[in-house]
């Protein structure tokens, strides 16, 4: 698979760049993140890319966001909360608990992101942004690729990336991107949060847009951030808001406060 994988970027190499709708390599990433309870959790991600194009999703979101896109696949999902809620278990049934969207347009130069939490839903558009990332003599291997460090800044984080020399696709998970390999592990420095390839291919996948856009409420990126730290900060009264009722939880709800997003330059 690796030879194939090289091969591909090799005849790639030399085709003269043009708008591609469909991704050559599928990339699997495992994110680790605390949750605000301060477990931490893990959610598989995939990133569908090109020379020119990227998405980087939760599939899991997706197929439910695909379900509830026809009159049939929703019933099918209400079928399966209602027998996950019968059997007095809803551990099984998909959801939205990680509904992340990141496409990235380098052509157009912008960013689309979809981002939020199960209660709220963002959308909005900036700039696609290489990071101004810092490149180290230290190597590792992933994936069975030889990977080389590089450190940077963005929005609030000190990250630490690994990326693929022989893998010439300037991408990665999340927004990073921009260096001469895919990134194949990222890490930011308080522990918090990071991605790890688990496996790689070449495809021809369509790069789909967003099936469950209505979903999403258009903001800004310090709009979204604000209004989820106050979500954190107040789960009950979010969840109020949310569902029109009054939520209130025996004993309130305590959530560690050291934990942050994945970009903290909101405060």
């Amino acid at each position: 698979m690796r030879q194939t994988i090289l091969l591909l970027f090799a005849l790639l190499a030399s085709l003269p760049s043009a708008a591609q709708e469909k991704a050559d390599i599928e990339v699997s990433y495992t994110y680790s993140y605390l949750h605000r309870s301060g477990k931490e959790r893990n959610k598989t991600m995939i990133l569908l890319a090109n020379a020119i194009t990227s998405k980087f999703y939760n599939p899991e979101t997706e197929y439910v966001d695909s379900l509830e896109n026809t009159p049939e696949g929703k019933e099918i999902y209400d079928r399966m909360k209602l027998a996950a809620y019968t059997s007095g278990s809803m551990k099984n049934v998909p959801s939205r608990s990680l509904p992340m969207y990141i496409y990235k347009f380098k052509e157009k130069g912008e960013t689309e992101i979809y981002d939020g939490n199960a209660t709220m839903m963002f959308t909005f558009k900036e700039p696609y942004e290489a990071q101004n990332w810092e490149i180290g003599d230290s190597t590792q291997t992933i994936a069975g690729y030889e990977c080389i460090q590089a450190t940077c800044e963005y929005h609030g984080r000190q990250w630490t990336a690994w990326f693929a020399p022989e893998i010439p696709v300037q991408d990665g998970p999340w927004k990073l991107s921009g260096l001469p390999g895919l990134i194949l592990l990222a890490e930011e420095n308080t522990g918090q949060h990071s991605f790890l390839a688990t496996g790689l291919r070449t495809t021809d996948r369509t790069i789909n847009p967003v099936l469950g856009k209505h979903n999403y409420e258009k903001a800004s990126r310090m709009e979204m951030l604000k209004a989820l730290r106050k979500f954190e900060d107040n789960p009950e009264a979010g969840l109020s808001a949310a569902l029109g009722v009054t939520i209130k939880v025996r004993g309130g709800l305590k959530f560690d406060g050291t934990v942050d997003f994945l970009e903290t330059d909101y405060r």
